[in-house]
């Protein structure tokens, strides 16, 4: 609201500086100025959206561009009503209807679209990592409602709103998780991904204390964390793993240690990438990405047209770092799949592909993942700036 008031008070300053007004005779119009007509409707609506009538705001939008259908400034008033009455995503509905085909996109109302994106999500509580990294985002750029916001997340203290600044090496989440390790032995695979993703030395003792854990989905989460803590010292207590009893925890055993730059388990994971398995080669894949080669791109572009479409999801997301043009064909191809476990798969992984088309990025900012919409609308800042 405070920029459409900024814009209220610029045009009444027009209003009141205007020849009508002060007795002066009008200037003569250059050519391509905007016509006084249109102009006098603009101002009109801008006002009225700014005092809340908005359906009369969209009426003067609507007469702009049936006017002028090509008008920029009619286009941004009436994306602007459509977000103040109905949000975000009905912004770039309505954004889309005025480009129909045409393929250039208008930079300034995408950068509009976007902050409008995070600002809306930065509220929303059904996805706390969505809303945490909007909110981070919003940070960046020196909003500054959004530090109160973050405050207010880290004050609820639930479990998933934790994991989510814990990731984010937030020290505060870290050690509450710590504490919920500490407390008992329902350790999740999540807050241990959590840990391992946040950075911090503080983790390391703790995710040390799980490679003994007799469950091997915790064993096989520890390892992986640990790797993720970057400390090479930790190659000692990880390397036993590798003649564990089971074959999950010797490979994410193996993976630890490869990004950790030690290669003893390299012989297990080259071997999985010779198995007629995809998912044997794709954990192969997944345990080597940290340090790719040409091999290793190779496997995982033939593994993109797997016949099990989990395969090609997780394959697309491990390209899309090297190859976002074909991780995207993959993950908005499985985004239409019949089974709503990959549907999520590929609408979490669209928001991990790092691209600088603004069209797809649109599409992205529409996507029903709100992370994924909050990661686009990120990426269309940074390319708008």
């Amino acid at each position: 609201m405070a920029q459409v008031n900024r814009l209220l008070i610029s045009c009444v300053l027009m209003i009141l500086l205007s020849p009508a007004v002060t007795g002066q005779k009008p200037p003569p119009a250059r050519p391509g100025a905007l016509g006084v007509e249109e102009a006098t409707t603009l101002a009109q609506g801008w006002t009225l959206l700014a005092q809340g009538h908005l359906q009369e705001a969209a009426a003067r939008a609507s007469r702009v561009l049936t006017e002028n259908p090509r008008s920029g400034a009619g286009l941004m008033l009436a994306v602007e009503v459509e977000i103040s009455r109905t949000g975000a995503l009905a912004g770039v509905a309505q954004y889309e209807r005025w480009l129909g085909r045409r393929t250039v996109e208008e930079p300034a109302v995408l950068r509009r679209l976007a902050v409008a994106t995070l600002r809306e999500i930065a509220t929303e509580r059904q996805d706390p990592a969505a809303r945490i990294e909007a909110i981070r985002a919003l940070i960046a750029e020196g909003d500054s409602g959004a530090a109160g916001e973050l405050a207010q997340v880290a004050s609820e203290g639930g479990s998933a709103e934790t994991r989510a600044l814990a990731s984010l090496g937030d020290e505060r989440a870290v050690k509450d998780l710590i504490a919920e390790l500490d407390a008992g032995p329902g350790a999740r695979v999540t807050t241990i991904d959590a840990l391992g993703a946040s950075g911090n030395s503080l983790a390391v003792a703790p995710l040390v204390g799980l490679l003994g854990d007799p469950r091997p989905e915790v064993r096989g989460a520890a390892a992986p964390a640990l790797g993720k803590l970057g400390d090479a010292k930790l190659v000692p207590q990880i390397t036993p793993m590798l003649s564990d009893g089971n074959l999950y925890v010797r490979v994410k055993a193996a993976g630890a240690l490869f990004r950790l730059h030690d290669y003893t388990g390299l012989p297990l994971l080259q071997e999985l990438m010779l198995d007629p398995s995809p998912s044997s080669r794709l954990a192969a894949a997944e345990a080597t990405s940290s340090s790719p080669d040409a091999s290793w791109t190779a496997l995982v572009r033939e593994l993109t047209s797997a016949p099990e479409p989990e395969i090609r999801a997780a394959a697309a997301r491990l390209i899309a770092p090297y190859d976002p043009e074909l991780s995207l064909r993959v993950l908005e191809s499985l985004a239409a799949d019949q089974n709503p476990a990959i549907r999520e798969m590929a609408s979490r992984g669209l928001g991990e592909v790092v691209t600088s088309d603004l069209t797809a990025l649109r599409r992205l900012m529409k996507n029903s993942d709100r992370l994924t919409r909050v990661r686009a609308a990120v990426r269309v800042r940074a390319l708008t700036d």
